[in-house]
């Protein structure tokens, strides 16, 4: 491998490469085979096709009488119908239903050979003289309340293509469909190095020492994003622990925090170059996380013999930086191994204007507020305070963008439809996190309620995660009933030029939030590695 060089990637050429640099190991990759009970989360590797028709075979839709013909009908008789219970659910094909006769039937029964209609118990009369009347004001229709079969599908029918992601709902579909177990794509492996002899584990800083912040939250964010996270290692300042490291692992992708840069013990670069690794992208044009990396290592090595990862995501040591780099290249190159598709633009006009960086992109901690993008305060590189708090990352282009301009917002893990894969701890002591905050947010409620009537599809995309919140945490509880009531106001302005964004799954909902304003960044050309 070359030196490194020092001219950066713009910021989207980096996501587009990081996107593609997996494309041959996700294509060959073989699909696993997952019982429903594990499949929860993962993403289907082949299109879901019914292996039946839906319904299997005709069914009522309601609890009351099998029909033949037109009324009055007769009803059977004791002897006919010793247990006078019907036809139930569950039983197999009965005997026809001659012309003229009816018979008690329940919901989700197998329809009888012959019947023409099933009449719903509170519609019909039985006047215990061993006739049944239709009520005059519900004549029988030709086919009502039977379900068809195939009515919802055909066996062989697509339900759902490769890429989706599984669901509780797709769980259900499956199981209906005839599946036990799903073919899903293999979760990519990945490994985190965390690099920095200063990186204490526990209790307060000291002596020059500072608390490893990246340890605890750069695991969970891969596994928000797809991937099967193996291991959190922390190593010494020492190059030859940083190389061994990475040609040992088995992971498919090894993350490093740390040690991108030229100082004197950084030692990704020089690692990389032992490896005779591709750097695909070194350095990208975007603050905060400029020197952040993405390499392509070896399929073998000599020594050791086994495999070493097939990507290695170089991350900056900067928390804020190391999450810049998370959405840079991380997001994309998981993207692809996952299988998942990519997320549609999402834009959203800014609450106040956002000063630029001369050259680069920058990636900037915004809430939202009445459906435009509040910038946060806390967005120097090494503070985590603003995106702890944040809807997404806004992207705002070189030079920087006035109050109004529409800009993209990155999603954050959490924010967009991966929530279910989290783990419940994880889900826990997010609510658990957010608990103080619940006053504010109630007290704020109202005022909330009577906002934004021309959001129609950003009110629906949200239903879900507001009841997602409310087991987060009972303090949310009344933030999801504004919310859930504000998505029912927002219904009737569709042609509104805000609703045709993409919607997002948590736009709006913090909007009591008081935002920080002001830069706490050093975005000049002589700005750090960050």
């Amino acid at each position: 491998m070359n030196e490194p060089h020092h001219s950066p990637t713009s910021w989207p050429d980096a996501r587009a490469i990081a996107a593609r640099a997996a494309v041959k190991e996700a294509a060959h990759a073989a699909p696993v085979m997952r019982p429903l009970s594990e499949a929860l989360g993962q993403v289907l590797a082949a299109p879901l096709e019914a292996l039946t028709d839906l319904p299997p075979f005709d069914t009522s839709a309601m609890d009351g009488w099998a029909l033949a013909g037109p009324g009055p009908w007769r009803l059977p008789t004791d002897e006919e119908d010793q247990d006078h219970r019907g036809i139930l659910a569950g039983h197999g094909e009965t005997a026809p239903l001659p012309d003229g006769r009816a018979v008690r039937i329940a919901t989700g029964a197998r329809v009888p050979p012959g019947a023409t209609a099933v009449l719903r118990s509170e519609y019909g009369t039985d006047a215990g003289d061993g006739w049944l009347h239709a009520s005059a004001a519900h004549p029988v229709v030709l086919g009502q309340d039977i379900r068809n079969r195939g009515q919802e599908c055909r066996s062989g029918d697509q339900l759902l293509p490769a890429g989706t992601l599984v669901t509780p709902a797709v769980l259900g579909l499956a199981a209906a469909a005839g599946y036990d177990e799903l073919p899903t794509v293999r979760r990519p492996r990945v490994e985190v190095l965390i690099l920095g002899d200063e990186l204490l584990t526990e209790g307060l800083p000291h002596g020059g020492r500072i608390r490893d912040a990246l340890g605890p939250m750069v695991g969970p964010w891969l596994r928000a994003l797809g991937a099967e996270v193996i291991g959190t290692r922390r190593l010494t300042d020492e190059a030859d622990a940083v190389y061994a490291a990475v040609a040992e692992s088995s992971a498919d992708v090894v993350v490093t925090t740390g040690g991108t840069a030229a100082g004197p013990v950084d030692h990704v670069h020089p690692t990389l170059r032992r490896l005779g690794a591709e750097l695909l992208v070194d350095g990208v044009a975007v603050r905060p996380g400029h020197p952040m990396l993405l390499a392509r290592l070896a399929a073998g090595n000599p020594e050791p013999p086994t495999r070493p990862a097939r990507h290695l995501v170089g991350l900056p040591g900067n928390p804020l930086a190391a999450v810049s780099g998370l959405l840079t290249l991380a997001e994309p190159l998981l993207r692809t191994l996952t299988g998942r598709p990519a997320p549609a633009p999402g834009p959203a006009p800014l609450a106040e204007a956002v000063q630029g960086h001369p050259r680069d992109t920058r990636l900037v901690p915004v809430t939202f507020r009445q459906d435009a993008a509040v910038p946060l305060r806390f967005n120097g590189p090494a503070m985590l305070r603003g995106i702890a708090v944040a809807d997404g990352l806004a992207v705002i282009p070189p030079g920087g963008a006035k109050r109004g301009t529409e800009v993209e917002v990155l999603d954050l893990p959490w924010s967009a439809t991966v929530t279910e894969q989290l783990s419940h701890a994880d889900q826990t002591s997010r609510g658990t996190d957010r608990a103080r905050h619940g006053t504010d947010r109630a007290r704020h409620g109202a005022e909330r309620t009577g906002r934004g009537t021309n959001r129609t599809s950003r009110g629906t995309g949200r239903a879900s995660q507001c009841t997602d919140q409310v087991s987060k945490g009972t303090d949310r509880t009344g933030k999801g009933t504004d919310q859930a009531s504000k998505g029912t106001d927002q219904a009737g302005k569709g042609t509104d030029p805000a609703a045709q964004r993409t919607p997002r799954a948590n736009r709006n909902q913090r909007t009591d939030r008081p935002v920080a304003r002001g830069d706490a960044e050093d975005i000049s050309p002589q700005e750090g590695p960050a």
